[in-house]
């Protein structure tokens, strides 16, 4: 038999209780339910340490001295339960040797491959001029007519439109470090290294060994190749850009721990580019994070429901000594729930009370802060408007040199409604004074209004004070990561920077969009006005 005691604490005897309740000195005041002895400022499922519970034991002097405690059967193992949140996966390490070699090897073994099939179709045409010229013309003898030089001049129309596709499509920088190969590319890859292979080997064979002397067959060669390798571009066109347009998925994409839901389409892709594709849309849709003001409320909800730091538990005792290593059952299992779940779902009114009265410091500081912004900028237009008489050389001068000095002058007056705007919505480290200060000299210098200078401070968005050149993220999936996307499928996006998206992680659920059924039906019938006479109406 196993006794479950909310936060760990074993009731004293009757008649230590009985000497307890009658001196004042003694009582302290009681929680927030009547039933309970947990006090305003204990939590209600605390820690449980094993070390601590073999502390000075109370003597039981009655058989009957725990009898109103509860007692749930079933469990014979002594555990602590919590609602502590564990990491289930380990953060990946930063850049690892072996993966950034692997990925400039591929760079290298790409480039090397285009490299090759650019200069192919030339090598193939100058290697009989410098073969007749170092073993003698006799032997490798050499005639172009009208005809032959025609095909020279597309070979090398040919050339340049290769090398114009190669650039406009593959030579840009990478979007994302895949953590498996792209298949579809690498599968493009060995097939031109094939092509190749094939082409040289057959050139060799037919040019060098069995001593084709007519250079119309190696003009033909190489224009065969240009051919291959530009229908082969083509077909990679095809398959890595324009096949990915056409919709056929809807993900829904949700960002924890807040909850703010996107939803965009997607074309037919392998799961790491839909997580690219997500985390592009991710940066330039998604409202920032702020991460302090989230933890602010989640702190300030938790000291409210008297359970700080969020590791709240019962313990289990075990009475029988079977051993720790017995599971908890699934009826403990819903007891425990059921308790926590009674002691929280009571708390709704507080929460509502608490929105609402965050909402109304919010709008109540945000308007002030826009009505002293509002009075600053309409003084220092003033005082502009009233120096517009001076002359243009030297009013450029004055412009010049007044300009930080009205920028402080205006952040002056709104300093403290900003401080108090900023310390409301945990933004002081996102911009400091100087930050403002500059970003108002620059809207002084473009005459805007104030309300465009306060759209900074009250966008979703915070603006990006430094180039961030990587930002780190890990695929959670069952599927492999270079399988195709279904419908059905859920992955996770779990972020580990150290900047705004630290510790955020993004839910994304794949859907399929439906077929759509379209039809035509035609107004002519509905249009159309019958009138039906008998012989009883009268008209």
């Amino acid at each position: 038999m196993s006794v479950v005691s909310a936060g760990g604490r074993l009731p004293m005897p009757r008649d230590q209780r009985g000497s307890l309740r009658m001196e004042p000195r003694h009582m302290r005041a009681r929680g927030r339910y009547a039933h309970s002895d947990v006090g305003v400022g204990d939590p209600f499922l605390p820690r449980f340490s094993a070390i601590a519970s073999e502390g000075v034991k109370i003597p039981m002097q009655r058989d009957e001295w725990g009898e109103d405690t509860t007692v749930v059967t079933g469990v014979t193992s002594e555990h602590s339960y919590s609602g502590e949140e564990k990491k289930v996966y380990e953060p990946p390490v930063g850049r690892v040797v072996g993966r950034r070699c692997s990925r400039l090897f591929w760079i290298l073994c790409s480039s090397l491959i285009g490299l090759a099939a650019v200069i192919s179709a030339p090598a193939m045409c100058i290697l009989p001029f410098l073969a007749s010229h170092i073993l003698g013309g006799e032997q490798f003898p050499i005639s172009c007519q009208v005809d032959c030089q025609g095909s020279l001049l597309l070979v090398v129309i040919k050339t340049i439109l290769l090398i114009v596709a190669i650039w406009a499509l593959y030579w840009r920088h990478s979007l994302a470090d895949m953590p498996r190969l792209y298949v579809a590319r690498v599968s493009l890859v060995m097939f031109v290294l094939f092509i190749l292979f094939a082409f040289w080997l057959f050139y060799i064979v037919r040019i060098f060994i069995e001593r084709y002397q007519q250079y119309t067959y190696v003009i033909s060669f190489a224009t065969s190749l240009l051919d291959a390798l530009l229908f082969i571009h083509y077909i990679s066109f095809i398959i890595l850009e324009i096949r990915r347009l056409r919709k056929e998925f809807v993900v829904t994409i949700v960002r924890d721990p807040d909850g703010e839901s996107r939803t965009m389409p997607l074309g037919y892709m392998s799961i790491q580019e839909a997580a690219v594709e997500i985390l592009l849309f991710y940066e330039s849709t998604f409202p920032s994070y702020n991460m302090l003001l989230d933890k602010a409320r989640q702190s300030a909800q938790q000291m409210r429901s008297g359970v700080p730091g969020g590791a709240a538990g019962f313990k289990m005792y075990d009475l029988e000594g079977l051993g720790p290593n017995q599971p908890i059952s699934e009826v403990n299992a819903r007891a425990l729930m059921e308790a926590a779940a009674r002691r929280r779902i009571a708390g709704y009114n507080e929460l509502i009370q608490e929105e609402m009265d965050f909402s109304r410091r919010l709008q109540k500081r945000k308007y002030r802060l826009k009505i002293a912004a509002e009075d600053a900028f309409a003084h220092m237009q003033g005082i502009a408007d009233s120096q517009q008489g001076t002359a243009n050389g030297k009013q450029n001068v004055a412009n010049q040199m007044d300009s930080m000095t009205a920028a402080q002058n205006v952040f002056t007056w709104i300093m403290r409604p900003m401080n108090k705007y900023l310390k409301t919505m945990r933004m002081q480290q996102k911009f400091n004074s100087e930050s403002i200060t500059r970003h108002i000299e620059k809207c002084l210098s473009m005459k805007v209004d104030h309300r465009t200078f306060l759209q900074r401070y009250f966008s979703d968005r915070f603006p990006e004070k430094d180039i961030v050149t990587e930002s780190k993220w890990s695929i959670v999936s069952d599927s492999q990561s270079s399988a195709n996307i279904q419908h059905g499928i859920t992955f996770l996006l779990r972020s580990h920077n150290k900047a705004d998206n630290n510790g955020v992680q993004l839910l994304c659920t794949v859907s399929t969009l439906p077929f759509i059924n379209l039809t035509e039906q035609s107004r002519a019938s509905i249009s159309k006005f019958a009138l039906k006479i008998s012989n009883e109406s009268s008209v």
